[in-house]
């Protein structure tokens, strides 16, 4: 089965209602959204809806299986097969509208931490969550503006410019992924905040990996 499947380009324009749609309803609804994109039309399993099914998560499959980190990949994409089909534009943007969501949990969460156990975090310790908070504010950022440049690509006469835009952005929110564990590494706060922290930032920081792999492939 050939999983690298690339649409004309001239198809690509009406992919930009789409993503916006993934990224604001789809992706911020992702409970909904699996209900739907998992439930058969009907039992009859030969059914061409159940055929394309299969094929469109095989391509899923497929594509997760050559990123870093795989099973994240396809545990996060598969419930999105019927909209993404077997495109690599909207797996792409797909992948990066679940990536900001990740980014945006948990520069939220770590906002809420602040506000919560202010008093009971030493000075130093209070800094590192604060740092690292404002290592996630930018990576929602700048992921927001990948998003953002991605569904302008085709507009472009100069396509090599923005990607170089958008990869430049994704790699600088996983760096900021990275110095914000660095800072737990260097100073000793609370365990149980800690760990919760820095399991948000890994999480955010593979699916982060994973569309920035697909970035990195998209034939554009």
């Amino acid at each position: 089965m050939d999983v690298n499947v690339v649409f004309p380009r001239s198809s690509a324009t009406m992919y930009y209602p789409v993503l916006l749609l993934l990224v604001l309803l789809s992706i911020s609804n992702s409970s909904s959204s699996a209900a739907v994109s998992s439930s058969p039309t009907n039992n009859d399993q030969n059914t061409p809806d159940n055929t394309q099914t299969y094929y469109y998560k095989s391509y899923i499959k497929s594509s997760c299986n050559t990123t870093t980190y795989p099973s994240i990949c396809y545990k996060n994409l598969n419930r999105y097969a019927l909209s993404i089909q077997a495109d690599p534009f909207l797996l792409c943007n797909t992948s990066l509208g679940l990536a900001f969501k990740a980014a945006r949990s948990a520069s939220s969460t770590v906002s809420k931490i602040l506000k919560h156990n202010s008093s009971s975090l030493t000075p130093p310790a209070k800094a590192v969550v604060r740092d690292c908070y404002g290592n996630l504010k930018d990576s929602v950022g700048q992921i927001k503006d990948s998003i953002s440049e991605m569904g302008n690509l085709y507009k472009s006469s100069d396509k090599d410019f923005k990607m170089s835009n958008i990869k430049t952005w994704v790699s600088a929110a996983i760096t900021n992924y990275n110095t914000c564990s660095d800072g737990f590494e260097e100073q000793s706060v609370d365990g149980d905040v800690r760990d919760k922290i820095n399991k948000l930032v890994l999480n955010a920081a593979r699916m982060t990996s994973n569309a920035l792999y697909f970035i990195n492939h998209l034939v554009y």
